[in-house]
């Protein structure tokens, strides 16, 4: 998925997003070197930091939707339900809606991955895990059909900033490593 043009026109606010959350840039100069010891401190004392906005941005595979993406840093023990478990998880979330009318549309997996990409970098890529559709309804929420229209994407840190393999079984859904196969 192409979506260099749309990104030459948000720069700047990516350049601000990557910022926020990362407290530096650009985003693939290294996590472990923009999450320092005292930042994971803070999130443990916290539970978790306030999220982060980007957007709203056209979609590349929809003409009609327009993305927002938050990004979120939550101590891994509230996330996983485990008191005492060291590090933190970086997340970020993808949803789309229709530019005209407001409701909520599902997500492309490909576009949403693109977006992850172009924030936090090729290197830092392969750490993260996609969870795919986790939340949202095209109706706004009030659907009864429940259609899942929100992608996720996981990247686990341990207490030092290093990148963790996702913990099995402990968030209750399906993950896919971005890493590309061997």
């Amino acid at each position: 998925m192409d979506i260099r043009t749309v990104l030459r026109k948000q720069e700047e606010q990516l350049r601000r997003f990557r910022q926020d959350l990362f407290s530096t840039e650009p985003a693939d100069s290294g996590l472990a070197s923009v999450l320092p010891t005292t930042v994971l401190e803070q999130l443990r004392a916290e539970g978790r930091t306030v999220p982060h906005r980007f957007g709203p941005v056209r979609s590349v595979t929809d003409r009609n939707a327009v993305l927002s993406i938050v990004g979120d840093i939550i101590d891994q023990a509230v996330l996983l339900e485990r008191p005492g478990r060291e590090g933190a998880v970086l997340t970020l979330s993808v949803a789309a809606r229709h530019k005209q009318l407001g409701t909520r549309q599902a997500v492309d997996p490909q576009e949403a991955r693109a977006w992850v990409e172009a924030i936090v970098g090729p290197k830092w890529l392969p750490h993260f895990y996609a969870a795919g559709a986790l939340s949202g309804s095209t109706s706004g929420g009030t659907s009864t059909s429940g259609r899942l229209t929100t992608q996720y994407f996981y990247l686990f840190l341990g207490a030092d900033g290093v990148p963790q393999a996702e913990p099995e079984h402990q968030l209750g859904v399906q993950l896919t490593s971005l890493a590309p196969a061997p």
